[in-house]
């Protein structure tokens, strides 16, 4: 990637398996808090929301949004050691770290969420800086997490690549100015600049 500085990864669904995890929470919240919406949903549909926009998306009010996210995020923690990294994952931040570039995880998860995926992925220490739900106002596919990732590595959008395998990650970076590679699912192809089919042909391609 000749003449980009810095890297911004996605976590969930990117950098982790995570998403499997993230969807039995959703389905559990769903069906014990508000049965009659779980025949309809479809966890793709919310990928790379925070959780609080994705129960909002759902029709939940603010007072039942903050229970349902309560439980969701604690539903989460309690199997986050069940999820993985990516394959690939571990050399490609290795790889890029090798080569000088700074790096940064931009996440729709929430803090605690977030670094308590790290821990458990092995991938904590990589990153030089993570911008997460509770950092912003506004989560994707608003650009404010990818400007805020930006400004707290002092970065050049111009030398600087998002990796997302969701469309509102996707839409996030390219709104603040940055060229996005996409990952993991032949859908974005067409809306990333560029793609590879996972990461470990991602960290091949680095020179």
């Amino acid at each position: 990637m000749r003449g980009i500085t810095c890297y911004l990864f996605d976590l969930d669904g990117t950098l982790v398996d995570s998403s499997p995890v993230h969807e039995r929470a959703y389905r559990q919240v769903l069906a014990d808090q508000h049965p009659a919406l779980l025949p309809g949903f479809d966890y793709r549909t919310i990928s790379g929301l925070t959780t609080g926009d994705a129960f909002r998306s759902l029709g939940l009010d603010e007072k039942q949004n903050r229970e349902a996210t309560l439980r969701k995020q604690s539903l989460y923690r309690e199997m986050v050691d069940s999820v993985g990294a990516m394959p690939g994952a571990l050399v490609l931040l290795k790889k890029l770290k090798a080569r000088g570039a700074a790096i940064a995880v931009v996440t729709s998860a929430s803090r605690v969420s977030a670094t308590r995926t790290l821990e458990a992925t092995g991938l904590l220490g990589l990153a030089d800086a993570l911008v997460t739900a509770d950092d912003v106002t506004k989560g994707k596919p608003d650009p404010e997490p990818y400007r805020k990732a930006l400004a707290c590595l002092n970065a050049d959008p111009a030398k600087t690549i998002g990796v997302e395998d969701a469309l509102s990650g996707i839409v996030s970076a390219q709104a603040a100015g940055v060229k996005v590679i996409g990952v993991h699912d032949p859908a974005i192809r067409r809306h990333a600049d560029i793609y590879f089919d996972d990461l470990t042909a991602f960290a091949e391609a680095v020179a």
